[in-house]
């Protein structure tokens, strides 16, 4: 329960610009069983990455994948900063659930 009034009340504060959660990148091969709010986790093998995956920001707790192979359509691109934040193209919306739409640029979202 605590957990849950949590996660609302920084999607509240991030909504309102007061908090920012600034997102990360990690590799992995394989997803955790449990994922961790403000990482990226880019999956892939021997330097091929075939998807990015994260908790949806809007606090709906849904698990986001989105596809990197370029020959697979929708595609996204991620971007990783020198300061260790990732930025994701293009926009990612959930036209499902919570409805959130956003652009994670240099570890940060920002709404549509």
């Amino acid at each position: 329960m605590f957990a849950q009034i949590w996660v609302l009340l920084l999607w509240l504060l991030e909504r309102l610009g007061i908090w920012r959660t600034r997102y990360r990148g990690r590799h992995v091969t394989d997803l955790p069983d449990k994922l961790k709010r403000g990482i990226v986790y880019v999956v892939g093998d021997g330097g091929h990455d075939w998807s990015a995956v994260m908790l949806c920001p809007g606090g709906c707790g849904k698990t986001l994948e989105m596809n990197l192979l370029p020959d697979v359509r929708p595609v996204w691109q991620t971007t990783e900063h020198h300061d260790r934040t990732i930025s994701l193209h293009p926009s990612v919306w959930l036209k499902t659930g919570c409805g959130c739409h956003f652009v994670l640029h240099k570890g940060r979202v920002r709404w549509a």
